[in-house]
């Protein structure tokens, strides 16, 4: 039997996975005609060995299609939780707003009143939050 060439084994690399990646995708086994012959000779001398090795593939199959299931499951728990997540994101952008224009209407009260202490408290605490909030630490990207 002759060797194969670096292209050669590059070849068949490339088509086994594929071949892996194509069974992956359907989530069934596929028993190659080596495998198939061989386990037909094994039939008549050894059927119990035979049906163990099939009973271990249909479990394994179980087992992906119970996973795929899972995650079938979580995908339409997160579309129905859409909704919701949404409208706690808005609500806490509401939220921020309306405190940053309540503290600017406060010291704009304050200081229309002569109380320019409380007011200048008011407009720093809002300008301060912003500006932590502007040059506050950062996700790092890679």
């Amino acid at each position: 039997m002759a060797k194969l060439t670096k292209s050669q084994r590059k070849k068949v690399s490339q088509q086994n996975t594929a071949n892996v990646t194509l069974q992956q995708q359907n989530n069934t086994y596929h028993l190659g005609a080596s495998e198939m012959d061989a386990l037909q000779r094994m039939q008549d001398t050894y059927p119990h060995i035979v049906d163990k090795i099939l009973s271990f593939r249909q479990q394994e199959l179980d087992v992906q299609n119970k996973i795929i299931n899972l995650e079938h499951e979580e995908q339409e728990m997160r579309k129905s939780e859409l909704p919701f997540i949404r409208r706690y994101a808005f609500l806490g952008q509401f939220m921020a707003y309306s405190i940053g224009v309540g503290s600017l209407v406060g010291g704009a009260y304050f200081a229309s009143i002569g109380n320019d202490i409380v007011s200048g408290l008011f407009l720093t605490s809002t300008v301060g939050i912003a500006f932590a909030q502007f040059f506050g630490k950062k996700k790092e990207t890679k």
